[in-house]
C-alpha cells in the first residue's frame, strides 16, 4: 500500500467541510441519524437570512448548530446511570417529547426506565426520576451545554456560536435550561437553533406537516413567535424541503458566506483533533483520555521508527480520531458492569465502520481515514471490520494497533481493573507476530511509556 504520497500531500481544506462531515459523529451521540445537524443548519440558514442576521451572525449560526451536540456525549454516562437504559434511544425519543406534558414526560419515563428490569424494579425507578427529574434534567443539560460550549471556543468558533450552544435547550417561557432565560434573554441564535432542530427530527420521524403543526402548537411556549412565522413564510417550497432531505451537505458548502468557504488552517486541523477525541473519551468514564493515551503511544513507537514531519503529523490525527465511532455505541455498553454478550460485541465490531464512514467525508483525510479505522484489524486477519492482514496492514496501522491494544489493557474497564505493564506485555508477546506487530511490542517494552504528552502540533521540517 502506497501512503507517502497521500501523506505528504498538503491539502487546504475548508472549516466547514472538516465540521460538516464530523457533525456525524455528533448525530450518533445525539441518538440522531447522521445528517441532522447538516439538516438543520440548512434551515437555520435560510431563517436567518430571511430573519437580516449578518454576515458575521450566519456564520456563528452555521458553525453552532453544525457542533450544536458537541457536548452530548458528557451526558452518556448520566443517563445511562439515571433510566438504566440504552442512552442513544433515550435521547433520540427525548427529542419529540413535549416536557410540559405530564403525560408524556411521564411515558418516555416509562418507557426507558429499566426495559430489561423486573415491573417492580421499574416502577421503583420510574417514581425515583420522577421525584428528582427536575434536578437531574437540570444537571444533563448543564453537562451537555457547558461541555459543547467549551468544545466550541476550543474549536475557535467565537463566543457567539459558544453562547448557542450553551443556551440551546431554553424556551421562550422560561421552563427550559440550564438558566431558565425567559424570552429575548435567550441569544437569538440559540432560540433559531432549538426551532430548526426540533423541526428537523419532526420532519424525519412524523412528516413536514407533523413538524409544522408540533411548532405552531409550541410557538409562545417553546419556541420565539416571530421565528415560527418566519418558518411558516416557506413551508410550501417544496424545492428548498427536498434540498433539506437530499442535499444538505452539498447546499451547505455552497452558500455565498464566510463560514462556507474559511479555510481550516494546519495548526486548526489539529485543534479539531484534539477537541473530538476529548468528545470520544467523555463519552464514558472507563475511557477517559484514552484516545489522548494511544497518541502518545503512537507517537512514541513511531519516533523511533524514524517516522515525522507530515508523516507524523497525519498518524497523530489517525489516533486521536480512531474511535470516533465508538460515539454509535450506547453506554448500556461501554459501561456494563460485565463483559459484553456476542450482540454486544456485534455493536462494538462496528465502530471502526463508523470511524470509516465519518471520517471518509472529509476531502484530503483519505490516509488519516485508513490507518484510523484499522486500528482493531489484525496480522492474521481475524480482526475487524475489514478483515484486512498481512501485508494489507501497514507500519502506521500495526503501531496504531499496538497503541491501542495497549492502553485498553492497561486501563480501568467495567468488568475488570487496569492490569500492571507486566501483566499488559505478557497479553502482547502471545499476540506477537501472529495478531500484532512484533517490532512495535518491542519499541513500546525497550523504550518504555511517554513521559509527558506529545507536542499538540507536529511540522514537516
Amino acid at each position: 500500500m502506497n501512503f507517502m504520497d497521500e501523506s505528504l500531500k498538503p491539502t487546504a481544506l475548508s472549516l466547514a467541510e472538516i465540521l460538516s462531515s464530523l457533525s456525524y459523529a455528533l448525530d450518533l451521540t445525539g441518538g440522531q441519524p447522521m445528517g441532522h445537524a447538516q439538516r438543520s443548519c440548512l434551515i437555520g440558514m435560510r431563517i436567518g437570512s430571511m430573519y437580516g442576521l449578518s454576515e458575521g451572525e450566519l456564520t456563528s449560526l452555521y458553525y453552532a448548530i453544525l457542533m450544536k451536540d458537541a457536548g452530548c456525549s458528557s451526558n452518556a454516562a448520566r443517563m445511562y446511570e439515571i433510566f438504566g437504559s440504552d442512552d442513544l434511544k433515550a435521547k433520540c425519543d427525548s427529542a419529540v417529547v413535549d416536557w410540559s406534558n405530564i403525560f408524556e414526560a411521564a411515558r418516555y419515563a416509562a418507557a426507558h426506565a429499566l426495559p430489561s428490569g423486573s415491573l417492580c424494579s421499574r416502577a421503583a425507578r420510574v417514581l425515583k426520576i420522577g421525584v428528582q427529574g427536575s434536578r437531574q434534567n437540570q444537571e444533563i443539560q448543564e453537562s451537555r451545554c457547558n461541555r459543547g460550549a467549551q468544545i466550541a471556543m476550543m474549536l475557535g468558533l467565537g463566543k457567539s456560536a459558544a453562547d448557542c450552544i450553551r443556551s440551546l435547550p431554553e424556551r421562550w417561557n422560561g421552563s427550559g435550561a440550564p438558566l431558565g432565560l425567559r424570552g429575548e434573554a435567550i441569544p437569538l441564535l440559540s432560540r433559531i437553533a432549538s426551532l430548526v432542530q426540533t423541526l428537523d427530527v419532526f420532519d424525519r420521524t412524523f412528516g413536514l406537516d407533523a413538524a409544522y403543526d408540533m411548532a405552531t402548537k409550541r410557538s409562545g411556549r417553546w419556541f420565539d413567535p416571530d421565528l415560527v412565522r418566519i418558518a411558516l413564510r416557506f413551508r410550501h417550497d417544496a424545492r428548498f424541503w427536498n434540498e433539506v432531505r437530499t442535499s444538505a451537505r452539498e447546499t451547505l458548502l455552497d452558500l455565498d458566506i464566510r463560514g462556507a468557504i474559511e479555510v481550516a488552517t494546519e495548526t486548526r486541523i489539529d485543534s479539531i483533533c484534539d477537541a473530538f477525541a476529548q468528545i470520544v473519551d467523555a463519552k464514558s468514564p472507563f475511557t477517559g483520555q484514552h484516545s489522548s493515551r494511544v497518541c502518545d503511544y503512537t507517537i512514541q513507537i513511531a519516533r523511533e521508527f524514524g517516522i515525522s514531519g507530515v508523516r507524523l503529523t497525519t498518524l497523530r490525527r489517525s489516533a486521536l480520531l480512531h474511535d470516533v465511532g465508538k460515539l454509535a455505541v450506547p453506554n448500556t455498553i461501554l459501561d456494563k458492569p460485565g463483559k459484553p454478550d456476542e450482540e454486544e460485541w456485534n455493536c462494538i465490531r462496528r465502530h471502526p465502520f463508523h470511524t470509516q464512514q465519518i471520517l471518509q467525508q472529509i476531502p484530503g483525510f483519505k490516509r488519516i481515514t485508513e490507518i484510523a479505522s484499522a486500528h482493531h484489524e489484525r496480522h492474521e486477519g481475524r480482526g475487524y471490520f475489514q478483515g484486512l492482514s498481512g501485508d494489507q496492514l501497514d507500519l502506521d496501522m500495526r503501531i496504531l494497533a499496538v497503541a491501542d491494544v495497549y492502553d485498553a489493557l492497561s486501563a480501568d474497564r467495567p468488568y475488570r481493573g487496569a492490569m500492571t505493564p507486566e501483566e499488559v506485555f505478557a497479553i502482547l508477546d502471545k499476540d506477537r507476530g501472529v495478531a500484532l506487530d512484533s517490532d512495535c511490542i518491542d519499541v513500546l517494552r525497550k523504550y518504555g511509556l511517554p513521559s509527558a504528552p506529545a507536542p499538540p502540533l507536529l511540522r514537516a521540517a
